[in-house]
């Protein structure tokens, strides 16, 4: 059978199309295993943070049965020492990720949606909360360079995400 040089054009057209949409898998989330995260930041002040310094050590690898990535995080926030526990998931069913984080003071977790992008160098920590009858928005960006370092900025927006106001940034680099 001979294939028309147009459909096979079409054809051609459609997969490189389908290729650009895919979507991470849970193997994306294999980009903090391994080695240690050494990092800093700053925040500025702003209604929704304080101007401080930041910086932390992190360990991540995947849970027994390589269904979770668990990053232990050692920081320090403008002086005061603070761990948190992070649990990154996939859920296959819905293609969507997701994280929650725990800490010692015993305050409800943290959860949100996590959005990576196809070629899994940007990552976006989306939450919320209320304020006041208000809806507030967070997300925390990071992006990869490479396989070890990360540039990451934190914004909230009080206009259901019209405009967005940094509150922080630093970065992040692998030690193997």
């Amino acid at each position: 059978m001979k294939l028309h040089p147009g459909i096979v054009l079409v054809l051609g057209c459609c997969l490189a199309l389908s290729a650009t949409d895919a979507k991470p898998k849970a193997d994306v989330l294999n980009r903090w295993v391994g080695g240690k995260w050494v990092g800093e930041g700053k925040f500025v002040d702003s209604d929704y943070s304080k101007a401080n310094k930041v910086s932390g050590v992190t360990k991540c690898a995947w849970s027994p049965d390589h269904v979770f990535v668990i990053c232990d995080q050692d920081v320090n926030f403008g002086g005061s020492p603070m761990r948190d526990l992070s649990i990154y998931a996939f859920n296959p069913a819905t293609g969507k990720f997701n994280y929650s984080q725990v800490n010692l003071s015993g305050e409800r977790p943290r959860t949100g949606d996590l959005e990576i992008n196809s070629d899994g160098d940007r990552w976006t920590y989306l939450g919320s909360m209320d304020d006041h009858g208000k809806t507030v928005r967070f997300r925390t960006t990071n992006q990869f360079h490479g396989n070890d370092q990360v540039e990451w900025w934190s914004e909230f927006s009080a206009d259901g995400g019209k405009t967005w106001i940094k509150t922080g940034e630093g970065k992040e680099t692998r030690q193997r």
